[in-house]
């Protein structure tokens, strides 16, 4: 399964993706805030790149600038029934360039559409706004404070939610 925007190739990952994608988790600033923090050393990245990056071909994607063919994030799916968790993460050299938008909106064209989806949420620490302003550039609603959470850091910090659901995206799409 592969999908094109203007600027980019959002595809499964490879093996050629390991070194781009082991920068980008191995990358304080890039994994602050999401679940990837916790891996430290080359083996847990080798584990997490076969069992999840890899194996993961419908609900997994990379992003692929076109114009050099980099590896310059990723987005995720996580399934419960027909709600998903939208995750994504970009290398730091692409930040405040729109692309997690430009992928955001078309994948979840793909979610609602292929996946059977009902319902599209995403989470981000209110400590980085930005991530906010990007889920509402791709359509979705601010729900407020989903839960306050300490992180591995030590640091106290608000998730907050956005969220679309498929009439709503249906409706934004007419």
């Amino acid at each position: 399964m592969q999908f094109e925007t203007d600027r980019l190739v959002i595809r499964p990952l490879t093996r050629a993706d390991a070194a781009p994608l082991r920068a980008m988790i191995f990358d304080t600033r890039v994994v602050a805030y999401l679940r990837y923090q916790t891996v430290k050393t080359s083996a847990d990245f080798e584990r997490i790149f076969q069992e999840h990056f890899l194996a993961d071909r419908t609900t997994t994607f990379g992003l692929e600038r076109k114009r050099d063919h980099q590896l310059i994030g990723f987005f995720e799916f996580h399934v419960t029934g027909t709600t998903a968790a939208l995750t994504y993460a970009l290398s730091p050299a692409a930040w405040g360039a729109g692309y997690v938008a430009e992928a955001g909106r078309r994948l979840m064209t793909y979610g609602f559409e292929q996946l059977g989806l009902t319902r599209i949420e995403a989470h981000f620490a209110s400590v980085n706004p930005r991530s906010g302003r990007v889920m509402a550039k791709m359509g979705m609603h601010d729900e407020g404070e989903l839960k306050t959470v300490t992180i591995t850091s030590g640091e106290r910090v608000h998730v907050m939610m956005y969220a679309l659901s498929r009439a709503d995206w249906q409706r934004a799409s007419a």
